[in-house]
């Protein structure tokens, strides 16, 4: 049976702190960036992928350079996601 991957969510109000957030996230831990999304609103989220410990840190350090030129709404790590979640990504 295969590790399954962590997956984080950072969910921010406007592009600029999503910006922000996604590239502090894959900087600073072994993570890939699986998506973005305009949810709408002015809402967007990101979704990273890696081990638990990797995903973690890349969430919080995205929060925290997201937070400095904006909104961070919600942040959310999923340690080991169902398979079907996968289907909902646009690999």
């Amino acid at each position: 049976m295969a590790v399954k991957n962590a997956i984080g969510i950072l969910e921010t109000k406007g592009f600029a702190p999503l910006l922000q957030g996604a590239d502090a996230a894959v900087k600073s831990a072994n993570v890939d960036l699986v998506e973005w999304r305009q949810v709408g609103s002015g809402y967007t989220s990101f979704v990273v992928e890696g081990d638990v410990a990797a995903v973690r840190s890349a969430i919080d350090a995205a929060a925290v350079a997201a937070s400095k030129v904006g909104e961070v709404v919600s942040q959310l790590i999923i340690p080991r996601p169902v398979d079907e979640l996968d289907k909902s990504f646009n690999r």
